[in-house]
């Protein structure tokens, strides 16, 4: 019993002194970061990033950026940290930290880097939610990061064409313009339901000018036959129906 008691009390201690021993290291922690060279920082993030350890990488660039706001290494730590911060996440601190990166330095051999990542974050943060959007009241649904993705992603191929990220960035524009494209059928298709004509029309007729070559496009087209049809238009219809058929003659119309 003796001996189980001084075993016990040896464990109590040892946890006490474990706990105790936290604040100093994380003392040592911060007082070791606070003294390392920028060099010593940016080579702490890369590790970090290698393993996977973000947050850490955040912390030791962040630091970089902080202390050393100027030179070629301070603008490497810049590009390591949107990275960082994307996955992380933090789409937010990536964004404006890419806004600032451009605006401090336009004309950067990595500007085109910086354009993809804009787009990625953008469209990363909208793509995984944007089902939700076609469930969603239509008054509460907002495309506004998938439309800033596709201004990036365009930006990007424009200014930088032959980029080595411009490939991806025109599938994603691609994408892009379909879910667009396919939203705004959403919203039509909504109007018609509600026989709501005009404004099905109106947002049929957006999709064909505005999207040519979607998936949505003959959709579109029925959409602006049907409702110009029932708004007793029967010219306007007809001549869509034209289009229809022309460029679409595989689709199967609908008797109306």
């Amino acid at each position: 019993m003796q001996k189980n008691s001084i075993i016990v009390l040896v464990l109590l201690v040892l946890s006490l002194a474990g706990c105790s021993s936290t604040p100093k290291e994380d003392s040592l922690k911060n007082t070791k970061i606070s003294s390392m060279t920028a060099q010593e920082l940016f080579d702490g993030a890369k590790n970090s990033m290698r393993s996977s350890n973000f947050t850490r990488a955040i912390e030791l660039l962040e630091e970089i950026d902080t202390r050393y706001p100027f030179g070629r290494i301070s603008e490497q730590a810049k590009l390591e940290l949107i990275y960082a911060y994307f996955k992380k996440g933090d789409y937010e601190s990536g964004q404006a930290l890419a806004d600032r990166f451009l605006r401090q330095h336009p004309q950067h051999e990595n500007a085109d880097y910086v354009y993809y990542m804009k787009g990625v974050m953008h469209y990363e943060q909208e793509v995984g939610t944007f089902k939700e959007v076609f469930t969603a009241d239509i008054e509460k649904r907002d495309t506004t990061n998938i439309k800033a993705a596709f201004d990036n992603f365009k930006a990007l191929v424009e200014v930088y064409p032959e980029s080595k990220y411009a490939p991806d960035a025109r599938q994603r524009m691609i994408q892009i313009r379909n879910m667009l494209a396919d939203y705004e059928l959403h919203v039509a298709r909504y109007y018609m339901q509600r026989d709501t004509y005009i404004a099905a029309a109106n947002r049929a007729k957006y999709i064909v000018e505005n999207f040519p070559k979607t998936p949505a496009v003959p959709s579109a087209l029925e959409i602006l036959i049907n409702s110009y049809n029932i708004l007793e238009l029967p010219e306007i219809a007809e001549e869509y129906r034209k289009v229809l058929l022309l460029n679409y003659p595989d689709y199967k119309l609908a008797e109306f």
